[in-house]
């Protein structure tokens, strides 16, 4: 099986960035996602948005990159934002634990107009 993911990024503000997931997040890319990331968050991103909309699948390395993501954004006082996860992902994050650690939002929209802080 495949595990094609495409990430895209854009630019919201000075300060946020959403990046998208679409695919697979698995073992195979999560170096990709992490390195997509941690250029935004050194570029000046403070508030990165996951969008997780089009995100079909994710195992524990994709978590365990969404934790290590969440550590480094709020060390440097910013914040890691998960938008619209699909039933199989969002289940996921319940089952873990991970949906009390990190913010969950219905839509990209949502997490955006959340307050930083």
């Amino acid at each position: 099986m495949s595990s094609a993911l495409e990430i895209t990024s854009r630019r919201e503000g000075d300060e946020a960035a959403v990046l998208s997931l679409a695919g697979e997040v698995d073992v195979a890319n999560t170096p990709q996602v992490r390195d997509a990331a941690l250029q935004l968050v050194s570029a000046g991103v403070m508030r990165l948005v996951m969008d997780l909309s089009a995100t079909e699948y994710m195992d524990s390395a994709g978590l365990g990159t969404l934790i290590g993501l969440h550590k480094r954004l709020k060390e440097l006082g910013g914040a890691l934002l998960l938008a619209g996860p699909k039933p199989r992902v969002k289940r996921l994050l319940d089952i873990t634990g991970l949906d009390q650690i990190l913010a969950v939002h219905e839509d990209v929209a949502a997490a955006l107009k959340e307050d930083a802080g």
